[in-house]
This record gives C-alpha cells, structure tokens and sequence, in this order.
C-alpha cells in the first residue's frame, strides 16, 4: 500500500465511512477506490482521471485536495503537459490537513436540515390526507352502521293524539280524519295519530293512520338521516342540522328516519312530542302506514336492521 493510500485509506476510517458509502459520495467506482489506498494507479483509466479521483476521494474524506495532490505529486501519475506547465510549482510541499472543522460542520447540519424538512413535509401531507379523508369517512361510516341499541327497555305501546303525559293516553288511539263518518274528498295533510308497533334491533317501528305532519326540531346540532319507503328508499335529507334548524316531513308513505343525537333531536307530530329517550347517542325510526299500501320496503329493512 502506498503512503497516498495509507494517507486517504486513514482518513476514511476516521470519518467512519465504508468503501460502499464513499463510492455513493463521490461516485467513484468501488475498484477505482480500491486501487487508489492500494497505489494502483495503472488500474485507474489514464493520468487525467488519476488525480481527479484522487482529489475527490480527499475531498470526501475531509483533506485539502490541492495539497494532497501537490505532497504526492511525485508518487501520482505525470499529469498531461498542459495541466503540469499550469500548477505552480510548491515550494516547500507540507502534508495534507483536514478541511476546516467548521466547512464539516456546516455541511453535515445542512444536510441534517434538509432531511427534517423533508419529513416534516410528508408529516402534514399525512395529517392532512387522515384530517379532511379517513377522519371524516370513518366519523360517516360510524354514525350510519351503528347498531348499538337505544335502550334495552322495549317502550310500551304509545298513541300520539293525546298529551304523553295522562295515564291513560296510549291506550285508545285518537280518531283521526280518515275515520270520520264523513270523509272528505281529499284528507287534509297533518291529520291523523302515530302508535307505537314493535323494536326491531336498533329500530323503533311505529303505525300510522291518516297523513299527520312530522316535525324535526333540534335544540343542538345532530346529524340527520330521512328517506322515503324504508332504510334503502328515496333520500330527502341527510346533513348536519343545527341549532333551531326544523324539518318536515309528512307521513303519507313509509319514512325512515335516523339522527345521530337523539337528546338534540325532538320529533313533533301534529303539535305532540314523541317520546324517543332523549339520551345522547343515534337513534332510528321507521314510521309505517296502518294499511300496509305502501310498506313495500319494510320487511327487507328489518331483516338488514337484525343482521
């Protein structure tokens, strides 16, 4: 091995660096770099790139590289005549010292920088992507399929009509406008009486006669489901209702209905409140007619509502 070699093979080793990281740093090829520390300089393509692998080895490993080159002039290949009749010649050659501590330590933050930033950058691109994308499906996801139920009681047969507060209010349904012994040619919307039928899973199912007038008041904000003809039929509503905002909705068909907090929720038909809980969580309800014309989606969306 020659002294160049031993100078530049010394200095790599205190740097810690292996043959495979120089050769990424100065992208020199292995054996080119090998040959150097070894003083094999005929394995190198020519004088020319000698001493310019030469110079960047040094450089990479912390040297001065002009005065490496010009203390092992004599032991480096001649350079070509132009380049040699252009360096001045040393007077008193000294060895070659490392670069200045200060030139490392600015490089090394500097590419240690550079690397935080980049993380940094993929960090809020992550973020972002979790805050305004899979937050927001997940939140979605979770208000629609939850089957938790409402309550464990099942509520007892309830007739809307009378003030929910007498005793003896759910037990005979109201006479509504359809049963009258006088029919009207067209029944007058927001007619009629709502009676509590069955709990099915998470789902309240409750008979309708005559076409009352369903209203949807919230004293908070709540997130609101309505579809006509079951759980799967058409879509009236489906937003984040807020405080004061009233919705309605008249129960001429089957109607499903689902908020995702029955305690900012109030269901209001024909000037009387339904008693739903009131606690805080989702609840769903189906309203269905008493005659059964149009319940064309009802047992399809209990049987989903089991599962």
């Amino acid at each position: 091995m020659s002294e160049l070699g031993q100078t530049l093979r010394t200095a790599r080793e205190e740097m810690g660096l292996s043959l495979d990281q120089l050769q990424e740093m100065t992208k020199i090829r292995k054996h080119y770099l090998v040959a150097i520390e070894e003083g094999n300089y005929k394995a190198l393509p020519g004088s020319f790139y000698a001493r310019a692998f030469v110079k960047n080895y040094a450089e990479a490993v912390g040297l001065n590289a002009e005065e490496v080159l010009s203390y092992y002039k004599t032991e480096l290949p001649a350079a070509p005549q132009s380049s040699a009749s252009a360096e001045p010649a040393a007077a008193s050659p000294q060895p070659p010292r490392k670069a200045s501590t200060s030139r490392n330590t600015s490089e090394r933050f500097g590419k240690l920088g550079f690397s935080v930033l980049m993380w940094a950058f993929l960090g809020l691109i992550v973020f972002l992507l979790w805050m305004f994308v899979i937050r927001d499906n997940d939140e979605t996801n979770t208000q629609q399929t939850d089957n938790t139920p409402f309550t464990t009681a099942t509520p007892g047969p309830s007739t809307l009509g009378n003030d929910k507060s007498s005793p003896g209010a759910s037990a005979t349904p109201t006479p509504s406008a359809s049963t009258s012994p006088t029919p009207s040619p067209s029944p007058t919307p927001g007619s009629g009486a709502v009676t509590f039928d069955r709990k099915s899973g998470s789902t309240d199912y409750y008979s309708v006669t005559g076409t009352p007038m369903m209203q949807i008041k919230f004293s908070g904000g709540a997130w609101i489901e309505v579809r006509k003809g079951g759980r799967s039929g058409e879509l009236l509503h489906n937003k984040n209702a807020e405080a004061d905002e009233v919705i309605e909705v008249p129960l001429d068909s089957v109607i499903y209905m689902n908020t995702g907090r029955a305690d900012n929720t109030e269901i209001i038909i024909d000037g009387t409140a339904l008693d739903d809980g009131d606690r805080p969580g989702p609840k769903r309800i189906q309203f269905e007619p008493a005659t059964g014309g149009d319940d064309v989606q009802s047992n399809s969306d209990e049987e989903t509502d089991n599962q």
